[in-house]
């Protein structure tokens, strides 16, 4: 099927081709592809605050999100009005530091489950195993119950709902045979398996974030499950990828960060102002998501001079406010020690969106990201295959890697 070329820029050089929309436009400037509603997106901070601190009633959630058919209509990413607000206060507590905590030895076993059996020297694709691991790590979080050889199947059902699909699936009709039908049924699939293990959990009183959906309808406990599944696997895999990415082309960082953290207490880990830099710099220059969006509702809304109508969809592009020049000095560069000698706002540096509807997963991703390269440092030393920052595409949910990024590693004793 014929796809338009500036779909074809988008998808194989997002953040290139929505840094020249923003040349070409000016800011706000208009996202727009055939047969899709334009986004208006802003990578100003001023812009982005308008955005993030407007009244509540100001926006719902866009219909056409990218990843809507993956999330399904009652998944929280997808939610507005007081539906989202009551979802978000159910799902809170079980998002904060205090409950995940427990998580971190979930995820180290996670990692050693999987390193463990591999040879002593090697090559490793670090975006391949960085899926994998944060694939466990969330089903391990959402079916804690499970045996190694449950855990296995729904792994495995899981990355063939997920390969089924791609955004472009947006451009294609439902009625093209070999496309939606295959998505389909393996999403039927995937929803049978874990609806068996969401009731055998609930029978268990497994106390996790799925004990919120404990007497809600069937389409509701997938939809949420799907929503928790999808948004917290290939963001902080991908995060985790060029973190390590960073990490290993630069024998300085490597090196630091092992000083830093040689007392690998869990405490340590999570509480380590250089580490902490790290991922926020990997997250500034490659946020989890290019950019998130909003529908007016009820009012017209005034994004800088331009005034829109109810029905519009604005947004904030993230990888562009993360490289406002006026904000990020150097702005392509890896520069870790920004973080600890300035604090950013939450309108020029929002790697998990803003307002009311900034991510509930964030802390479960930072406390993720810094196990993990914790673990990856101690284990392997290494050098990248290629030190050149790889150009980046549009996945499933984030903006990730174009090209594979080996590691040749030999374990450390």
């Amino acid at each position: 099927m014929f796809f338009p070329f500036n779909l074809y820029q988008f998808f194989n050089d997002p953040k290139d081709y929505l840094l020249q929309l923003q040349i070409k436009h000016g800011d706000p400037f208009p996202l727009a592809f055939p047969g899709a509603t334009t986004i208006w997106l802003t990578g100003k901070p001023e812009l982005a605050k308008a955005i993030f601190t407007a009244p509540i009633d100001s926006f719902k959630a866009s219909e056409k999100n990218p990843v809507g058919a993956l999330l399904g209509p009652e998944g929280l990413i997808m939610q507005s009005g007081k539906d989202h607000l009551k979802s978000r206060k159910e799902f809170t507590p079980y998002f904060s530091k205090s409950n995940l905590s427990p998580m971190s030895e979930s995820i180290i076993d996670a990692f050693n489950e999987l390193i463990n059996p591999l040879e002593v020297a090697g090559k490793l694709d670090l975006q391949k195993i960085s899926l994998d691991l944060s694939l466990k790590i969330i089903l391990k979080f959402l079916f804690p119950h499970l045996n190694s050889e449950e855990l296995k199947r729904a792994e495995l059902e899981t990355q063939k709902f997920l390969a089924s699909y791609s955004a472009s699936l947006l451009f294609i009709p439902q009625w093209v045979p070999g496309t939606w039908n295959i998505f389909n049924k393996n999403k039927g699939d995937l929803d049978e398996l874990f609806y068996n293990h969401f009731l055998v959990g609930t029978k268990e009183a497994i106390h996790n974030p799925l004990s919120a959906l404990v007497d809600k309808s069937k389409d509701y406990v997938l939809d949420q499950m799907r929503t928790m599944i999808v948004a917290g696997h290939e963001t902080s895999a991908t995060s985790l990828c060029w973190s390590l990415h960073y990490i290993y082309k630069d024998q300085y960082l490597l090196n630091r960060l092992r000083e830093e953290l040689q007392e690998c207490s869990i405490n340590n880990i999570l509480q380590n102002p250089f580490l902490e830099a790290v991922v926020n710099e990997s997250m500034r220059i490659h946020p989890p998501v290019p950019f998130i969006t909003r529908k007016i509702i009820n009012r017209p809304f005034f994004l800088g001079d331009k005034k829109f109508q109810i029905d519009d969809e604005i947004g904030v592009c993230l990888s562009l406010l993360h490289r406002e020049s006026l904000v990020w000095e150097n702005a392509q560069a890896f520069i870790p020690e920004r973080f600890l000698t300035k604090k950013y706002s939450p309108f020029e540096f929002a790697p998990f969106g803003g307002g009311a509807r900034r991510c509930i997963g964030a802390e479960f991703s930072h406390l993720e990201l810094k196990v993990l390269i914790a673990q990856f440092i101690k284990t392997f030393n290494g050098e990248l295959k290629d030190i050149n920052d790889p150009r980046s595409r549009v996945m499933q949910i984030t903006i990730g890697p174009k090209s594979a990024v080996d590691l040749f590693y030999k374990k450390i004793n």
